[in-house]
């Protein structure tokens, strides 16, 4: 059971008891803790009611309560929880009764799954209040009514209302007159003529399947080479693909095209070349309405089926990826012998090229440690997210600082998923099928196993973190032991593991005059150390990562050896097991 002293802990900020085995209910002395961000408590087998104190927790953006057992109705006081922005997750229980329409007062929320209760009664209205809403997935409960025509749904994929045999209108089936309140009547119409459009655009696009690839080919050139961003489900079999996401797009323009393109990258000259990746060129694309993007092309000619293969991968994966520190993707098509995708531009390139001195741009200013210390922190959230709390689950499979973007304020996204193979947790081999990763990233284990885990990904951000706190290349002289790892453990073991400074391992452009700077670089050090273990079952798991960076910015400065100690917050006790996960750690950094 969830301890009820847990309350005690006033200035908790987050609590992450997800994928355990706790049963009985939430204590409701949970609500006491006023200073909690975010609470995760899904996947376990938790029972009884969602306590109606969880309400009095204002200052938490993110609530996960999902895969458990819960009965009974969904407590309105969820809706003073305006802070609530990430995520509201009770999907996966048996809740039961109505929606509130209290739940419409939070306006910053940007997902809310529902979906796998058994709720009942009207989507309601108040929905229409959900101005940042991105997903909303009612699915498979037992509500009725027409599906409200509000602009939080406008590009909502359907399948986020199945299982709902009471629902009708909006791309399902029309609503019949006694179903429709008179206040949703006109509403319930425009469902109806869109729905006769689909009909139409179903019926037309099967036509144009029947007469074959010729036709395709003149539809497509008497469309004059364009290509739409939009949620539309056009076959990806053609030749001339028009694809696009269900979610919101965080872009104003609906419709783009070739020529526009061409204009926007100065026909993809060297000049806009932003970034290249295994699988393709990044081009920067300035746009006739003064939009930035930045466009990813992937040549398919004369690479077979594996080019496509790597296409349809990043983009089903990308598609349904949506996190502030992941990069965002816009759209996608195919023209010719090329594949386009269509991202989130981010102003200020690469963490590689800045710290390494790559990037075109000479006036970004060189990171000092805090902007370093916040850089590792948003990609290691990013990464949390894909192992965790992404749905199936991601191994990037080449993560690297030049995969590490930065906008405009500096904050971390991680990006290009051309290498990311989704993983069925259900299976037990994870055998990959293309080399993964970049040279000096690549874990150890996987020269021999050819199978790539979660714990590769830890490997590779590990080298990372060495990067952030050295500043040098992951690739080094064969003197020097060929790659940043074995470098710096042989510099450990030369000089007092204690002492970093003396060794001359931190980055020299860094102020290493402040003492606070000094203790944080060395934990985080110790962090790159912990994830670069030669055995992957000596690495933590990202959330583990992510816990011990937080902590090394809190911690004492008088007992940085309290960081040693497995940040494992998926356990409701912290204590034990600690000396032999500090003594393993401790080995670890002297190797």
């Amino acid at each position: 059971m969830i301890p009820r002293k847990l309350a005690n802990c006033s200035k908790l900020q987050r609590l992450d008891l997800s994928r355990n085995r706790f049963t009985g209910t939430i204590p409701v002395e949970l609500g006491k803790l006023v200073s909690l961000e975010i609470l995760l408590l899904s996947d376990n087998s938790l029972n009884g009611s969602v306590p109606s104190s969880l309400g009095e927790l204002e200052r938490l953006t993110e609530l996960q309560l999902g895969g458990n057992a819960f009965t009974g109705p969904i407590p309105v006081e969820l809706g003073q929880l305006m802070a609530l922005q990430m995520a509201l997750n009770l999907s996966y229980n048996s809740l039961s009764g109505t929606i509130p329409p209290e739940l419409g007062n939070l306006r910053m929320l940007e997902f809310l799954y529902f979906d796998n209760n058994k709720l009942e009664g009207a989507i309601p209205n108040s929905f229409s209040e959900l101005s940042s809403l991105i997903v909303c997935n009612l699915s498979y409960n037992s509500l009725v009514g027409p599906v409200p025509r509000i602009h939080p749904f406008e590009n909502m994929d359907s399948t986020n209302f199945l299982g709902n045999a009471g629902l009708c209108g909006f791309r399902m089936r029309p609503c019949e007159n006694s179903q429709v309140p008179s206040n949703a009547k006109k509403s319930t119409n425009a469902d109806e003529a869109a729905l006769r459009e689909e009909r139409i655009v179903t019926f037309s696009c099967a036509i144009v399947g029947a007469v074959g690839l010729f036709l395709i080919g003149a539809i497509c050139w008497s469309l004059k080479r364009q290509f739409f961003i939009n949620g539309t489900g056009i076959p990806p079999e053609d030749r001339f693909r028009i694809s696009g996401l269900s979610a919101p797009l965080f872009f104003t323009k609906q419709k783009i095209t070739y020529q526009e393109l061409i204009k926007g990258t100065c026909n993809f000259s060297e000049n806009a070349v932003i970034g290249r990746g295994a699988c393709g060129t990044v081009f920067k694309a300035v746009l006739s309405d003064g939009a930035i993007i930045a466009v990813k092309r992937l040549k398919s000619q004369g690479e077979g089926s594996n080019m496509d293969r790597s296409f349809r991968t990043e983009i089903s994966t990308l598609g349904n990826v949506r996190h502030r520190n992941i990069v965002k993707l816009f759209g996608f098509c195919s023209y010719r012998d090329s594949n386009f995708i269509l991202y989130e531009y981010m102003a200020n390139g690469s963490l590689g090229e800045i710290l390494h001195g790559s990037g075109k741009d000479d006036t970004i200013p060189a990171l000092d440690w805090d902007a370093r210390y916040r850089i590792a922190l948003g990609a290691a959230e990013g990464l949390r997210y894909l192992h965790t709390d992404c749905k199936p689950k991601v191994v990037h499979r080449d993560i690297k600082s030049n995969n590490i973007l930065l906008d405009e304020e500096m904050e971390a996204h991680v990006g290009d998923f051309g290498l990311a193979k989704l993983i069925d947790l259900s299976n037990n081999s994870k055998t990959m099928s293309a080399v993964a990763g970049s040279y000096g990233y690549i874990a150890p284990e996987y020269a021999f196993t050819m199978k790539v885990t979660e714990k590769c990904d830890i490997y590779s951000f590990g080298v990372v973190l060495l990067e952030l706190v050295t500043g040098q290349s992951p690739i080094q002289p064969l003197e020097k032991g060929g790659d940043l790892v074995n470098l710096v453990r042989r510099v450990m073991l030369d000089h007092d593991p204690e002492s970093p400074t003396a060794s001359g391992l931190f980055d020299a452009r860094l102020d290493l005059k402040s003492k606070s700077t000094i203790e944080e670089m060395f934990l985080v050090l110790k962090i790159a150390l912990f994830c670069t273990s030669e055995s992957p079952t000596d690495r933590p798991s990202m959330r583990e990562v992510l816990c011990m960076l937080i902590d090394a910015r809190v911690l004492d400065s008088s007992n940085p050896d309290m960081l040693l100690s497995s940040p494992n917050t998926s356990d409701s006790t912290l204590e034990e097991g600690q000396d032999e996960e500090d003594a393993s750690l401790k080995g670890n950094m002297k190797r």
